[in-house]
């Protein structure tokens, strides 16, 4: 997502290319209620012309919340059919959360949604160190993420996620270098840093395409 200019244009390529199937988003690169409120009306041409099921994506934030936001954005956007037992159910678009999982919020999240009116069809949950002992990427504040792109007609951007619903989650932008520290740490530093020069970067080149 941050890698393209703007979210729409983002959005617009994904279903553009997928939206024939069964197609999920990151809504919440930069501002979680701005991409439901104005980037998901923006595509919505896209998304009924192509006639696949889009999958809405929150990644951070208070998981009930995140989640009854989307549901209400793609009912303000799609519209809802009820279904035979009298819950709403967006037309064409559901949600996914994977973020803060387990088996006490899944049921919080369901009943927020019951009780909102929808159905509990609109929901996909995902679990990963929430299956096991609960030892995963954020027990050492982990996460791999895109900081630098360089684009076909040779223009360069750095680029950063900056959730406004979780600033913990933001990455660093730019390209970057790996050097020692005094007290014998890894630090993280612009590749241009004088540091780098001086210490050398540890990091290594794993796959360049």
């Amino acid at each position: 997502m941050i890698s393209w200019p703007s979210e729409r244009a983002a959005m617009a390529n994904l279903l553009d290319k997928f939206g024939e199937g069964v197609v999920a988003c990151v809504m919440d690169s930069y501002d979680y209620v701005r991409a439901l409120e104005k980037v998901l009306p923006a595509i919505k041409s896209v998304k009924l012309q192509k006639g696949g099921f889009l999958v809405l994506r929150p990644d951070s934030g208070d998981p009930i919340e995140t989640v009854l936001q989307a549901l209400r954005a793609a009912e303000s956007t799609f519209g809802v059919t009820v279904n035979s037992k009298g819950y709403k159910v967006p037309n064409g678009v559901g949600v996914i959360q994977g973020d803060g999982i387990n088996d006490v919020t899944l049921n919080s999240i369901l009943a927020a949604v019951e009780h909102a009116g929808f159905s509990a069809e609109c929901v996909a949950f995902g679990m990963g160190g929430g299956l096991l002992q609960k030892v995963h990427r954020d027990t050492m504040s982990f996460a791999t993420k895109l900081s630098y792109v360089k684009l076909a007609d040779g223009t360069e951007r750095d680029v950063m996620k900056v959730p406004k619903t979780d600033s913990a989650k933001s990455s660093l932008p730019g390209r970057l270098a790996v050097v020692p520290a005094h007290n014998g740490l890894p630090v993280v530093v612009p590749h241009d840093h004088p540091d780098v020069d001086v210490r050398g970067n540890l990091m290594q080149v794993v796959f360049d395409g």
